[in-house]
């Protein structure tokens, strides 16, 4: 219904703006050009506004902390295994920054730039940031646009660009973290996860390259709560926490839900990230009671050191496009 934007701050990267759509049912979600990022999603019920995402108020605290609430990450999410990689014939080194690791493209991946952002449509937002070579850590000067749009249906839909000048990897997600009622721990909430199979990693969280068949723990294909498989992933491996990697080769991903409200994910590619967190209060972080559920989809991480994951090259001059989208359903 309406598209209103807001100039919230002045830096060195140019004006940070607020931007939010709102549907008929006036219900709305917030974008900031800073990361193009997902910053809220506020949904109307009985007369009152619920938000169901994690988020910060300040635009600041997306530009100091490593949890990268609803940014953009590009352009490559999660993690190439000791920061290497050969494409088009060359062999390519970068600077880890996560272990022997890069992680999310490193510092100077989309998720710390400021984009351009603008009005395109009655209930849709682009984004646009052209990341140049030199600050790239992979080849080319790489265009990315990000469209967001609100149907009044209460469906969140993205839609990722990518046009470089060089070949080059694109893998983009958005990091969003889920909690479907603030009044609770996000571990009470159940989840289901459209996956026979996910990835097995290393200590450093890298794949190896071998899929598992879900089992206890890892398994949601029947609806459970999150703490039922944080208890049993402590049983069984002594970790407290969920970042884990599903194979998802389906239309429908996965479902958050509460006895009230549900979040259904669909994606046109195969990989779902869950990461359980607490962004808002790292202090208090505790797998007890976790605030947040980051759930990322994108293709499989890693992907360029395993050709069996599938192909996330980006060839030069031409565009490539991924799509990802996020039900509201009220129970």
């Amino acid at each position: 219904m309406t598209v209103k934007i807001q100039k919230i701050a002045q830096t060195d990267q140019g004006p940070i703006e607020l931007f939010t759509i709102t549907n008929h049912r006036h219900n709305s979600i917030q974008l900031l050009s800073y990361g193009a990022t997902w910053k809220d999603w506020q949904i109307q019920e009985s007369g009152q506004m619920l938000s169901l995402v994690t988020h910060y108020t300040n635009w600041q605290d997306y530009h100091e902390t490593a949890f990268n609430p609803g940014k953009t990450v590009a352009p490559v999410a999660g993690r190439i295994t000791r920061a290497h990689f050969q494409l088009a014939g060359h062999d390519y080194q970068v600077t880890p920054n996560e272990n022997e690791n890069l992680l999310h493209s490193g510092p100077t991946g989309f998720q710390q730039q400021n984009f351009v952002g603008e009005k395109e449509a009655e209930q849709s937002v682009k984004f646009t940031y052209t990341l140049p070579q030199t600050e790239n850590v992979f080849p080319g000067d790489l265009k990315l646009t990000v469209h967001y749009h609100l149907t009044d249906e209460d469906r969140v839909e993205i839609e990722y660009q990518g046009t470089s000048n060089q070949t080059t990897l694109f893998n983009p997600t958005c990091h969003v973290y889920f909690n479907l009622d603030p009044t609770t721990s996000v571990n009470e909430q159940i989840l289901t996860i459209n996956a026979d199979q996910y990835l097995e990693l290393t200590e450093e969280k890298v794949p190896t390259g071998k899929f598992l068949p879900v089992a206890a723990a890892t398994d949601f294909r029947q609806p459970k709560t999150i703490m039922q498989g944080l208890n049993a992933l402590h049983e069984q491996t002594g970790k407290t926490e969920f970042d884990h990697v599903y194979y998802t080769p389906n239309d429908l991903v996965a479902t958050l839900q509460t006895n009230q409200r549900a979040i259904d994910l669909y994606s046109d590619r195969d990989a779902l990230v869950i990461y359980t967190g607490s962004p808002q209060n790292p202090q208090a972080h505790d797998w007890h009671d976790y605030t947040g559920l980051a759930m990322e989809m994108q293709s499989l991480p890693d992907a360029i050191n395993h050709p069996e994951f599938g192909d996330i090259v980006l060839p030069a001059h031409k565009t490539i496009s991924y799509k990802s989208s996020y039900q509201y359903r009220k129970l």
